[in-house]
């Protein structure tokens, strides 16, 4: 679902998210593996866009579990224990405070 148009497309992780979230609505995601190939080799590292980082963190806050991530590059594999720590100083209901 990806475009070179950005943002005309949408990103795998919020596709997969999406899809688990209409298939599965009471159900948690556990884990998202994301890999990505260029010209037909995987790329050495990725990581989730912004936009994909709100949406992973805004999953984990609905069920109120963590959602660890598998960042999958050709020399390792680096786990995010949580969605929210791909996305330091976020917003979202949990940093709301009334003053």
């Amino acid at each position: 679902q990806e475009n070179a148009a950005y943002p005309s497309g949408l990103c795998a992780e919020r596709v997969a998210l999406f899809h688990a979230g209409h298939k599965y609505p009471d159900i948690a995601v556990v884990a998202l593996a994301i890999a990505a190939a260029t010209n037909g080799s995987q790329v050495e590292s990725i990581s989730p866009c912004g936009a994909c980082r709100q949406v992973l963190l805004e999953a984990e806050q609905r069920y109120g579990k963590s959602m660890k991530v598998l960042l999958c590059g050709t020399k390792e594999v680096v786990v995010a224990e949580s969605a929210e720590s791909l996305l330091p100083l976020c917003f979202g209901a949990k940093y709301l405070k009334d003053d």
